[in-house]
């Protein structure tokens, strides 16, 4: 009788998460970690292993005093800070687009994805102005005052006022004239702390899922989108090579996790809050992709006017030292992943 239960379970299991592997290929809006009171249309949502709330097209979704992560396309996260709202104006994967209706929403974006028909686009917008998210980096709204930074990356502004490219280290205003500035990117706070700490885990649950891939694939196709039962959560594999988040850590494919010198399936490193461009500080035993920029794809022929850029470093100057993470963080779950949406605790890090 136990054993039939087990199995029963197992099946219940693999079949939900099969279905929402299936859901989070078909569209934007997944919300992957909820850390404190969040509400998808005033609706309270209660954190349940291996259920993951779909935002559908037009609805609002809001934090209080919490923190919360959502699912784009492939390899771009959307995470909000406390008391913030955000609509679902798109969710298709051609064109998803999110408007910031309060408080700061941060994008990562570890690979703008690109089919053969079309380019794919992930677009920010707040009060008629639209921010279309060109190249693989970080970028955050803020309402109050309201701006839009360009930690790492490339960005293309519209609004009454005309249009403006951002790069790397640049903001606008969002009231006003739209116009480039510059701005301290070593200047973080809790947002920007946590959205690092969540790359951090994503990309060790890549790893792992990127491990059992390598062991299991002959040949054959597989989703971006890649649930990790040991982590609790959804993670980017990417389709070959390897991707890098704007924080310095790497996202392997099947064919390439074993031919990084730095992987180790048994030894995670993490290298606690660093802003430097490079190594960060991290553990060789995972050591972040540095080279060339892979997979950037380009931005939409949408009536944007478009510059070249050359790649460059990662986020700000400087490095932090080496930690060991150690397993069951306060979010609960291994690795401070958290059990499905517990967001991913202190994992040992401090």
């Amino acid at each position: 009788m136990r054993l039939l239960v087990a199995s029963l379970a197992i099946g219940v299991l693999l079949s939900g998460s099969a279905f929402a592997q299936y859901m989070i290929s078909a569209h934007s809006g997944v919300v992957q970690s909820v850390d404190g009171r969040a509400y998808l249309e005033d609706q309270p949502v209660q954190p349940k292993f291996g259920q993951f709330p779909d935002i559908k097209e037009n609805q609002k979704f809001r934090t209080e005093d919490g923190r919360a992560e959502i699912l784009l396309t492939p390899g771009v996260f959307l995470r909000m800070g406390e008391n913030s709202s955000i609509q679902m104006v798109s969710n298709k994967l051609t064109d998803t687009r999110v408007e910031v209706l309060s408080g700061s929403a941060m994008v990562e974006c570890d690979d703008v994805q690109k089919n053969e028909a079309k380019d794919n686009v992930v677009m920010l917008l707040y009060k008629g102005n639209t921010m279309l998210l060109v190249k693989h980096g970080l970028y955050r709204v803020d309402t109050d005052p309201a701006r839009f930074q360009v930690y790492d990356g490339e960005a293309i502004v519209k609004g009454d006022s005309g249009q403006v490219t951002l790069r790397t280290g640049k903001e606008t205003s969002l009231n006003g004239v739209l116009m480039a500035e510059n701005f301290d990117k070593k200047a973080v706070d809790d947002l920007y702390l946590w959205s690092s700490e969540r790359s951090s885990y994503l990309a060790k649950a890549s790893a792992s899922s990127a491990t059992t891939l390598h062991n299991s694939l002959s040949g054959g196709s597989y989703s971006p989108w890649q649930y990790n039962s040991m982590f609790g959560m959804f993670t980017y594999v990417p389709f070959g090579g390897m991707a890098y988040s704007p924080f310095g850590w790497g996202f392997y494919s099947p064919y390439s996790v074993f031919g990084s010198p730095y992987y180790s399936p048994y030894a995670y490193g993490y290298g606690g809050y660093g802003y430097g461009g490079g190594a960060l500080g991290r553990t060789p035993s995972f050591s972040p992709y540095t080279g060339s920029r892979w997979g950037t794809g380009s931005p939409a022929s949408r009536g944007y006017s478009v510059s070249s850029r050359s790649s460059g470093g990662g986020v700000g100057g400087g490095s932090s030292s080496a930690a060991s993470v150690s397993s069951g963080g306060g979010g609960g779950g291994s690795f401070g992943g958290g059990a499905h949406m517990g967001g991913g605790g202190g994992a040992g890090h401090r």
